[in-house]
């Protein structure tokens, strides 16, 4: 398990309003879940800031691999914020870091990774970044300085 990384770390934020259905037989969020709330965070962001149409548009991303560690238990009623940065951006390739937090605490209940590949949507095949998307992207990296 690696270390709870710490909000500081991170430079964009998305919400999260958790539901009943979100907790498991024990009362907090399912693990799965958190999976969906780190896709929910990215997904917003391309869609919100990168102005991409995941539905139609040419270029479709896909989840080709997902990892988490737990620090917390959060569970529904609980209001949190999925931490989103960019730790590898290379070719048809973007690699998330993600965080999940209660507001206001500085260190993370959840942490994980998701990579997602870029590709032509009518063909399927791997597709560079487009360099507006690549800039985008760039914004998030997690280890420019503050």
């Amino acid at each position: 398990m690696t270390e709870s990384p710490n909000r500081t770390a991170f430079f964009h934020f998305h919400p999260i309003l958790t539901r009943p259905q979100d907790n498991d037989l024990n009362g907090h969020i399912a693990g799965a879940t958190v999976h969906g709330f780190f896709e929910t965070a990215i997904q917003a962001f391309l869609v919100e800031q990168a102005a991409l149409d995941l539905r139609e548009g040419e270029v479709a991303a896909f989840v080709v691999s997902s990892a988490a560690d737990f620090y917390a238990l959060p569970g529904f009623p609980d209001v949190l914020e999925v931490g989103l940065g960019v730790t590898r951006l290379v070719g048809s390739t973007v690699e998330y870091r993600l965080a999940l937090f209660r507001p206001g605490e500085a260190e993370a209940c959840a942490a994980g990774s998701v990579v997602q590949v870029f590709v032509e949507r009518s063909s399927g095949r791997p597709l560079a970044l487009p360099e507006t998307l690549q800039a985008i992207l760039a914004g998030l990296a997690l280890d420019r300085p503050a």
